[in-house]
C-alpha cells in the first residue's frame, strides 16, 4: 500500500503537540449524563482539569471550559477519546479530535467530507505517522494534549466572537483550523485541503443551517501564516522521524527535542506500523536497536516521570542538525538518511556520543549510509 504523505505540523515550524496537561476523565459520560449531573473543576499540577460526575451543591458556581459545549461537541470529545483508546494512546491529540469530528456527522463532519476528507484516510494517516501504543489504555488514563487544550480555548473564542451562546462541533473545527500547527492540520493539508478553504466551507454550512456568525464577526487570523516553511523539502519519511522524535521526548518527560530524540525517532522508524526498510537496513548494519539507544539515554538522562508543559520545542543543537541537513542537500528532498548524517556531523553532539556508547563511530555511520 502506498503510504499517505503526511505533512505534519513541522512543515511550517516547530514540532506541534506534546502529550501533557489536562485530565479529561471519562468524558463519554457527558453524552448520557442524567439531570443534575455536572462538571467539577479542580487543579492538578497547576493545570486545569475536568472530572465528570454528579453535581454537588457547590459545583454550579463557576463556568468551566466545557460548560457551554452542546451535546454534539461533547460527543466529539468522547469520540476523540475513543480514537485515542483505539490506537493505544494515553492522550487526545488534535489528530484524534479530527477523527472524532468526522465520526460525529454534524456540520463539521459535512464540511470535512465535502472536501474529500474521510475517516479511513485520517486513521490511516494517524497510524502511519504515529503508530499504535504498546499498551492498552483506559478512559481514566486519557489526557488532553496541550494543542487540543488550545483548540478548545480557540473554539470557545470562535463562539464568543460569533455571538453564539453555545459551542458546537463546528466551533471545535474552527478552533482546530485556527490553531493550525497540530498534527491534524498537517493531515488535512497532506490530503489536499487548504485550511482557509475549509474555514470558508464551515462558515458556509453554518449559514445554511441557520447558525451564521454575527455581522460583527471578523474571522480571526490563523496562529500561523500559510507560507513556505523550513520543512517544505522534508519528505514524508523525514517528517515522520520528527514526529516520532517528539513522541520520544514527551514519553521521557522532556520539554525539548534534542539530537538524541531524533536518533531514537530514526531507530524507531522501522519498528512501528509500516516499517521503513532503508532505516531497518542501516540500523541492522550498525548493530543498534531502538531499545539499546533508549536504555543508554536513560542512564544519562533518566525519564522525569512528569508531563512536559505545553509545547515541546527544538533544542538549539537540533536546529543546527536540521540546518546542516538542509544545507547538505540544497537541491534535493531531505530524507532520514540526511538527518542521521547530520547528527554525526558534529562529533560532540549528544546523538553522536550516544552512538559512541554503543560502539558506533561517525565513520561507521557514514560508511553504512554510503557517504
Amino acid at each position: 500500500m502506498t503510504p499517505l504523505v503526511i505533512a505534519v505540523a513541522l512543515t511550517v515550524g516547530l514540532v506541534g503537540g506534546a502529550i501533557a496537561a489536562v485530565a479529561i476523565g471519562a468524558i463519554q459520560a457527558w453524552i448520557a449524563r442524567p439531570k443534575g449531573s455536572g462538571v467539577s473543576q479542580y487543579t492538578r499540577g497547576g493545570a486545569w482539569a475536568t472530572r465528570v460526575g454528579p453535581a454537588t451543591p457547590g459545583s454550579a458556581g463557576g463556568m468551566g471550559p466545557f460548560d457551554r459545549f452542546n451535546d454534539r461537541a461533547k460527543r466529539v470529545l468522547a469520540l476523540a477519546q475513543d480514537e485515542a483508546i483505539r490506537h493505544n494512546h494515553n492522550y487526545i491529540g488534535t489528530e484524534h479530535l479530527l477523527a472524532g469530528l468526522l465520526r460525529d456527522g454534524d456540520t463539521a463532519a459535512r464540511a470535512l467530507r465535502s472536501l474529500g476528507i474521510e475517516l479511513v484516510k485520517v486513521r490511516t494517516a494517524l497510524e502511519f505517522m504515529v503508530g499504535r501504543g504498546d499498551q492498552t489504555t483506559s478512559p481514566s488514563e486519557i489526557t488532553l494534549s496541550p494543542r487540543t487544550k488550545k483548540v478548545i480555548e480557540l473554539a470557545i473564542d470562535e463562539a464568543r466572537q460569533m455571538r453564539h451562546g453555545w459551542i458546537g462541533s463546528e466551533h471545535v473545527l474552527l478552533g482546530l483550523i485556527r490553531e493550525g500547527e497540530g498534527i491534524a492540520s498537517g493531515i488535512l493539508e497532506s490530503l489536499g485541503v487548504r485550511l482557509p478553504a475549509l474555514r470558508a466551507r464551515v462558515l458556509e454550512l453554518m449559514g445554511e443551517s441557520g447558525a451564521p456568525a454575527s455581522s460583527s464577526y471578523d474571522a480571526p487570523r490563523p496562529m500561523r501564516a500559510y507560507a513556505h516553511g523550513p520543512f517544505d523539502r522534508f519528505t514524508d519519511r523525514a517528517k515522520r522521524v520528527l514526529a516520532l522524535a517528539q513522541d520520544e521526548s514527551v514519553r521521557m518527560g522532556h520539554n525539548y527535542i534534542g539530537p538524541e530524540h531524533l536518533l531514537l525517532g530514526l531507530a524507531r522508524l522501522h519498528e512501528i506500523g509500516h516499517p521503513d526498510e532503508a532505516m531497518k537496513r542501516i540500523f541492522e548494519a550498525l548493530g543498534v536497536t531502538h531499545e539499546q539507544l533508549l536504555t543508554e539515554l536513560g542512564k544519562i538522562i533518566p525519564p522525569t516521570g512528569r508531563e512536559p508543559e505545553w509545547t515541546v520545542t527544538l533544542s538549539p543543537e537540533t536546529k543546527e542538525v536540521l540546518r546542516f541537513a538542509h544545507e547538505s542537500v540544497p537541491d534535493k528532498p531531505v530524507v532520514p538518511e540526511d538527518l542521521l548524517l547530520a547528527i554525526v556531523h558534529d562529533e560532540q553532539s549528544f546523538g553522536t556520543q550516544l552512538l559512541a556508547r554503543l560502539g558506533v563511530t561517525p565513520e561507521r555511520v557514514r560508511a553504512v549510509v554510503g557517504h
